[in-house]
């Protein structure tokens, strides 16, 4: 018996075992590391910790989930933007899980202080243009302050929580946000209680007519007690009420260019 459960362990292990590279493999054809830093901002341990939770967070939701940091990024796509580099280092090193290399992408140039995140496969559904705005206000601040280990870690924590949102199948978007949601609704019950104002307002004018003052003096005379021989009616003003409703511009979803790249970008 003892010896059966030894055997039904080690066959236990050894497929743990297989099923590790099996997963790797989707990452095989990337020609870089998770975390790449160029510029040398980065501790060794440091840079350790972050390529560890990088891999962690990537084969977890089979989307990679990549840094890179540059000195300049005009030294490798000359006379482009930061965004067009990183989709070209995207490209070129074959990132991304599986066959959709689905992933995003933190660049940063430290020259100019540009940075730029790009998403592509199933990153575009994880990381909406709405996502991608909550997303960097995570790093912006350390960055900012030059707290790279910091803004680096924020970053993966939040695409962490992200991508586990998206993979229940409730992506960060504008239809999430509950403040937007309640924006939302409070304009509805405001034009709402307009229309219903305008249409009372509407009725009871109609129900006052039987009852209101004459405004012609003949309205008061006996039937054939006078003969008008002329008429003449002088039109002096009219009043217009108009309700201005106010909509909202914010819409969900990704915008995907024709590379098949969504993205953000700015300065740091």
């Amino acid at each position: 018996m003892k010896r059966r459960i030894s055997t039904l362990l080690t066959a236990m292990l050894l497929a743990i075992f297989l099923c590790v590279p099996v997963l790797a493999a989707d990452f095989d054809e990337a020609q870089l590391n998770f975390v790449t830093d160029e510029a040398g901002i980065l501790s060794d341990q440091e840079w350790s910790e972050l390529e560890a939770r990088a891999e962690e967070i990537s084969l977890k939701y089979k989307c990679g989930v990549y840094i890179i940091v540059l000195d300049d990024f005009t030294d490798y796509v000359y006379d482009d933007t930061v965004y067009e580099a990183a989709k070209t280092f995207y490209q070129e090193y074959s990132l991304g899980y599986g066959e959709e290399k689905s992933g995003e992408l933190l660049l940063l140039s430290m020259e100019d202080r540009d940075y730029t995140l790009v998403a592509y496969g199933y990153g575009n559904t994880a990381f909406t243009d709405y996502g991608k705005d909550k997303l960097t206000a995570v790093f912006l601040d350390d960055f900012g302050d030059d707290e790279w280990y910091n803004g680096f870690s924020d970053y993966l924590e939040k695409s962490d929580s992200m991508l586990q949102a998206a993979r229940a199948g409730h992506p960060l978007d504008v239809d999430s946000n509950p403040l937007i949601v309640l924006s939302g609704i409070g304009i509805s019950l405001l034009v709402g209680c307009v229309a219903a104002f305008v249409i009372a307002v509407w009725v009871s004018d109609r129900l006052m007519k039987s009852v209101s003052a004459k405004t012609k003096a003949d309205a008061y005379l006996a039937a054939g007690s006078m003969e008008i021989t002329g008429r003449e009616d002088h039109f002096t003003h009219t009043t217009e009420v108009r309700t201005r409703i106010e909509r909202s511009s914010e819409s969900g979803g990704t915008t995907v260019d024709s590379d098949g790249f969504s993205g953000k970008s700015g300065k740091f």
